[in-house]
C-alpha cells in the first residue's frame, strides 16, 4: 500500500472521529457514498440511503450523549489493499467519559469500512457493522449503578 493512501485513510477517519465527538450527523454522512454497503452483524446486508443513514447516526449519538461519551479515540489497526482504489480498513473505537479526574471507558468496538477512492475523494462506502448493543446495554447499566 502507498503510503500516501494510510496518510489519506488515517487522515479520514481523524476528522470523521472529530464529527463524531461533535455530534453532527449530517456531516458524519458526508464521508460516506449512498447508497451506503452495510453489512450486518448477523450476516445480512442492506444498501442504506442517506435520510436513514442521519437518523440512525443520531440514534447513536443520542445513546452516546446518555452514556456520557465526552471524547473517542479512533485507531486504524489493519488496512488492507483491495484493488488500485478500494481498501478495508479496520478501526478500533475506544469510548471515553473525560468528565472526571480520569478518563472511564465506556467501551470499545472495533469497526470495518470499505474505502473507495471515488471522483478523486475518499469515501467510506461500506460499513461491516458490530453488534454494539450488548456493550451499550452494559455501559447503560453500569451508569444506572453508579
Amino acid at each position: 500500500m502507498h503510503k500516501a493512501r494510510l496518510e489519506d485513510i488515517n487522515q479520514l477517519f481523524l476528522e470523521y472521529r472529530r464529527l463524531f465527538e461533535a455530534r453532527d450527523a449530517e456531516q458524519i454522512a458526508d464521508f460516506f457514498r449512498f447508497p451506503l454497503h452495510y453489512f450486518f452483524s448477523d450476516g445480512k446486508k442492506s444498501p442504506l440511503q442517506r435520510g436513514y443513514f442521519i437518523g440512525r447516526v443520531k440514534k447513536l449519538l443520542r445513546l452516546y450523549e446518555r452514556l456520557g461519551v465526552t471524547q473517542i479515540v479512533g485507531a486504524v489497526t489493519d488496512v488492507i489493499e483491495l484493488n488500485e482504489n478500494t481498501s478495508l480498513a479496520s478501526l478500533n473505537w475506544v469510548l471515553l467519559d473525560t468528565s472526571g479526574e480520569k478518563p472511564r471507558q465506556i467501551y470499545s468496538a472495533m469497526t470495518r469500512y470499505i474505502v473507495c477512492e471515488f471522483e478523486g475523494e475518499l469515501k467510506i462506502d461500506g460499513l461491516i457493522a458490530v453488534d454494539e448493543t450488548s456493550r451499550i446495554r452494559e455501559s447503560l447499566r453500569n451508569l444506572k449503578s453508579h
